[in-house]
């Protein structure tokens, strides 16, 4: 180890003396989710079992059954000469290491795997990921100390630990990360389908110091990084891109810091690489910057809605007290897993609350509260939980050597009515159409809520005023979402959700609303810019360096479907429509036309490096208010970038100019490319309030 880090561990050493170590807390964040699983238990229903050589671990963290499995020693593989070596990690394992183990050499590989926790272990120089997941779910990662290179060789290697491929639901907690030039991924770079609604992890308590950059870099999902100590980053700190949402809270960046944020690819809010970080509470050691690509954009999440974990939120003053208490620590692998995890939520009232095994355990004491105070002995088979109430909880195991108590867990169970609606409650700007597939167009955005605390079923009210919800009954469901038909841009929607309990009672659920504002269009040229965007669908600027956009602008989408929508407000007729895009020769696009929800016409691009209109064959019938909208899709790794539509007049809407006397001067006049014209006319066809005219 460098010098550096003697000298830090020796401070750390010394502040041991006169700082109390905090609370540990087991399991926080996103990891205890209930989505796919009901949060991380890791091998808590297998066999504890000890190893100290690569193939027993091999073996054991490899099986299809949980274990338990306690490391010991030094276990060294082909990583330490740049060699590929890699252990599988299959489902419902819990890895925790004896202070000391090491796996010098040797990663750890997730792939499609599910219920991983990883904790009290020393890797480095793995080759190619320390710790990497792959389409996976709910992994903890925890008190692990994870570095790899010297400065020399550092763009050889690889990620310490690194999440991608549509991997979600993950912690990231109480470990020392350092010695690297790229750390933690959360995203699988861009143009990465997969990532469509994944990507959601929390980075807690952790160190970065000599990390030049990923502490994490976020694409696509949730970031939340709270309470961890930032120290000499060389490039960044916390990366985002491609919509990403990233909340940064009550963090440490000292001095050393060079940028605490860094926007990866975008130059714009409407980029369709731009993602998004609020900070909240942090410690700056110098400036931040302001420019676009280095300053916060104050867009967030809200994580609450999803955990909690205000226990365990520090004020960033007391982060520079966090060295003494990250990585390996003794006894860790005595230490009770329980679950429901840490700050879980809307936990069901039938939950049968269980902890895990540790070794030559004889038996376990279980003290459950509804404070820290109140917390006595329970029996957990005759325990009855109550609605919307915030339990508090710990296992005291019990040995022929002694025994072992877990931290403090809490958990808060489902209210009697079903809770924290999405959309938002109240949301002006609604995603109305959403990504369901790579390769097919925008769906109906589903209506979602946390479920409720002994619901049988639900009863969905979806109407356009509140007075009119009881008579508007939308679908009764068994979970919690449903899909509604496609709804309207311009119109505040409201909503209720009725649980209906096992007894037959019905509980009345708040009323919602939401709504999403309309784009209004008329005779002539629309630009896509000017229609509301949607899914992947984001403005890209093309002033004339690849081609020239009608208004220097398009919407351009990757990695998925994008739609941009708009509702008619001219006068109700049948009226001719094109659309105009760039053609890549790249790949494939996939283009449609849909008037009120039904697809009127659909055409793909023929490959070549060209701004090309599409001419729909049919006039179109269109009335006040009708919703116009313009779907897309792509092939693998291209984009999609569409111009601008032309709506003007069919034929059965022509009036003759030279038969209905002379134009005022003051008349407004367009041409049908919706360039405006000076009198006295030339022969043609124009268009004067919004009604094509033929001059002749």
């Amino acid at each position: 180890m460098k010098n550096f880090q003697n000298i830090w561990w020796t401070l750390c050493l010394l502040l041991l003396s006169v700082i109390p170590i905090k609370a540990q807390y087991g399991p926080v964040g996103f990891v205890n989710y209930n989505d796919g699983i009901n949060g991380i238990t890791g091998g808590m229903v297998g066999s504890v079992v000890r190893v100290n050589n690569r193939t027993d671990l091999a073996t054991y963290a490899g099986a299809s059954t949980p274990y338990i499995i306690i490391v010991e020693g030094k276990l060294e593989g082909k990583g330490l000469n740049r060699q590929k070596d890699i252990i599988e990690v299959a489902s419902n394992k819990t890895i925790v290491g004896v202070k000391g183990a090491e796996l010098a050499g040797i990663g750890l590989n997730i792939q499609g795997k599910e219920n991983i926790i990883i904790r009290n272990l020393i890797i480095h120089h793995a080759d190619p990921d320390g710790i990497a997941a792959r389409d996976s779910h709910h992994i903890w990662v925890d008190h692990c100390d994870v570095y790899s290179q010297d400065e020399a060789d550092k763009e050889d290697w690889d990620g310490l630990i690194d999440l991608t491929i549509g991997s979600s639901y993950l912690t990231v907690s109480y470990s020392y990360i350092h010695d690297h030039h790229k750390a933690c991924l959360l995203n699988s770079g861009t143009m990465h389908f997969e990532d469509n609604g994944k990507n959601r992890a929390t980075y807690h308590h952790n160190v970065f110091t000599r990390t030049d950059q990923r502490n994490p870099r976020i694409g696509y999902g949730l970031g939340h990084v709270f309470n961890n100590y930032y120290q000499n980053i060389g490039s960044y700190a916390i990366g985002i891109h491609t919509q990403a949402k990233v909340v940064s809270e009550h963090n440490y960046f000292d001095s050393t810091v060079k940028y605490p944020f860094e926007q990866m690819y975008a130059s714009s809010l409407d980029d369709a690489s731009c993602g998004f970080i609020a900070d909240k509470g942090s410690y700056f050691g110098k400036t931040p910057a302001t420019d676009f690509k280095h300053r916060q954009t104050g867009t967030d999440f809200q994580p609450a809605w999803w955990y909690d974990y205000s226990f365990a939120l520090d004020a960033a003053s007391e982060i520079q007290q966090l060295a003494n208490q990250v990585g390996p620590v003794e006894g860790l692998e005595h230490e009770p897993i329980l679950w429901p995890g840490n700050g879980a939520t809307d936990i069901s009232l039938n939950t049968r609350l269980s902890y895990s095994s540790i070794e030559n355990m004889t038996g376990a004491e279980v003290y459950l509260g509804t404070s820290k105070e109140t917390m006595s002995p329970v029996s957990l088979s005759a325990l009855t939980l109550l609605p919307a109430t915030t339990y508090y909880w710990y296992v005291k195991a019990l040995t022929a050597d002694g025994s072992y108590t877990s931290p403090v867990y809490q958990f808060t169970t489902a209210a009697e009515k079903a809770t924290k609606p999405f959309p938002l409650d109240g949301e002006q700007y609604a995603q109305l159409r959403v990504a369901t597939a790579a390769e097919a167009k925008t769906s109906a955005m589903p209506l979602q809520w946390r479920p409720a605390a002994e619901a049988k079923a639900y009863h969905v009210y979806l109407a356009a005023s509140e007075s009119e919800l009881d008579s508007h009954l939308l679908t009764t469901v068994t979970n919690n979402s449903c899909q509604p038909d496609a709804l309207n841009y311009g119109e505040t929607y409201y909503w209720r959700v009725d649980t209906e309990k096992s007894n037959g009672d019905i509980v009345k659920g708040d009323v919602w609303s939401f709504r999403s504002p309309a784009k209004r269009m008329k005779t002539g040229r629309t630009e896509m810019e000017n229609m509301i965007r949607s899914a992947y669908a984001y403005l890209e600027r093309e002033d004339g360096a690849w081609f020239k956009a009608s208004n220097d602008s398009v919407t351009v989408g990757e990695a998925g479907p994008g739609a941009m929508t708009g509702v008619w407000d001219g006068e109700d007729g049948n009226y001719k429509i094109s659309v105009d895009f760039y053609d890549e020769k790249a790949g494939q696009a996939w283009m449609g036309l849909s008037l009120n929800d039904v697809l009127i016409d659909q055409w793909k691009g023929v490959k070549q490096y060209a701004m090309t209109t599409h001419q729909l064959p049919q006039e179109v019938s269109l009335k006040k208010g009708d919703q116009l909208r313009v779907d897309f899709y792509t092939q693998s790794k291209m984009r999609c970038r569409i111009d601008c539509i032309d709506i003007t007049p069919g034929s059965s809407n022509i009036r003759d100019i030279s038969r209905s006397g002379n134009l005022q001067q003051d008349a407004i006049v367009y041409d049908l490319q919706g360039r405006r014209q000076q009198l006295p006319l030339k022969p043609g066809i124009y268009i004067i309030n919004h009604r094509k005219f033929v001059m002749r």
